[in-house]
This record gives structure tokens, C-alpha cells and sequence, in this order.
């Protein structure tokens, strides 16, 4: 939230970030400000992700890809602001906060994982697994974009083949295959 009289002019009390087993503490906000240290009008993306608080924001665009690609009724919805901390629009693209609530864990065949466990994972008795061989259940199925609740996956967005081409013509994606992504994972400890 903005305050232009206080001297911490973004305050975020927090609560709609944070999830319980009964659900999301609260609503959220109809506004969101995504705060940066930049100039404007310089500042371009289509999606940059939260995976702690499970929001991923995504610009007009690729909100359109995804809603004409199956991806809906899985998210609560928010207007994004792209400021600096002087309240200056950084862009003139409209941007929006998913916060997921819905994941397609349940539409996966996972294979054989590939498991990492760093010594730090092992004090905590945890570890990340990453499966190069992960299929849908059902290939009929019309959605193209899929969010998983997992560590390992949940920092991006998972598309089929088919819509690579429109996903290419976004900003700068970082699209990898999941062969790719798994050996990644492993080379970089998570």
C-alpha cells in the first residue's frame, strides 16, 4: 500500500501473504505496488515470480496467453503498480499479481525423481527432487499452463510444446526443457 503522508511511503502489513491450513489469512488487495530502483519507463518484463507467497506477476499479455490457454480458476487476481519509491510509473504495461491457488500436481505422472539433499538440507532433514521424465495423465486435456506446489517447480510456469512459439514472442523468457531444467537444478545445489 502507498502512504504519501508517511515517511515509509510503502507499508505492507502482510497478512494476504500468508496461507494457514484453513486458507489464505485474508483477501487479496484489489492494488498491488511492485516497488523497484529504477528509472521510468525503462523497466520491461512479462512474468516475475514469488514462489514464497505463490504469486507470480505477469504482464497484460501473458495474462491473455494464459486464460486462452486453459489457465483459469486456479488464481486470485490484483492490479499491479510498477513504481519507484517516489510513486513514478516505471512502464506503461499493464501488469497483474496472481496469487495461485489451485496446483496441477494431481495432472502429472512424475517418473523416477532425480533427489539433491545439500548438507544444509540434511541438518533439516530435506531434500528437492526433480523428475526429467514427468508427463500428463491425460493428453486431451485442453489447458497449456500448469503451476506445481513444489520447491523444485513452483518458481515457474510449465507449458506444453505446442505454445512455444507464442511464449517465445514474450519478454525475454527463461524456458527451459524439463530434462534441461532438472540437470540444472542439480549443477546449482537449488
Amino acid at each position: 500500500t502507498y502512504y504519501e503522508s508517511k515517511r515509509v511511503k510503502f507499508v505492507n502489513p502482510g497478512q494476504w501473504m500468508w496461507k494457514d491450513k484453513n486458507g489464505w489469512e485474508e483477501n487479496l488487495p484489489p492494488v498491488l505496488y511492485l516497488v523497484c530502483n529504477k528509472k521510468p519507463g525503462i523497466l520491461k518484463f512479462d512474468f516475475l515470480e514469488k514462489y514464497s507467497i505463490k504469486l507470480k506477476i505477469v504482464s497484460e499479455e501473458f495474462l491473455s496467453l494464459l486464460q486462452e490457454n486453459g489457465f483459469v480458476d486456479k488464481y486470485d487476481i490484483a492490479t499491479v503498480k510498477v513504481v519507484n519509491k517516489k510513486n513514478e510509473s516505471l512502464t506503461d504495461k499493464k501488469y497483474y499479481a496472481l496469487r495461485i491457488n489451485h496446483f496441477d500436481n494431481d495432472s502429472f505422472h512424475f517418473g523416477k525423481g532425480i533427489t539433491y539433499q545439500s548438507d544444509f538440507q540434511k541438518k533439516l532433514g530435506t531434500c528437492f527432487t526433480v523428475y526429467h521424465d514427468m508427463k500428463l495423465k491425460d493428453n486431451s486435456i485442453k489447458q497449456n499452463f500448469f503451476v506445481l506446489d513444489s520447491i523444485e517447480y513452483g518458481d515457474g510456469i510449465i507449458f506444453r510444446e505446442r505454445v512455444l512459439d507464442k511464449v517465445l514472442n514474450l519478454y525475454k523468457p527463461e524456458i527451459y526443457k524439463l530434462s534441461d531444467y532438472s540437470k540444472l537444478c542439480i549443477d546449482k545445489g537449488f
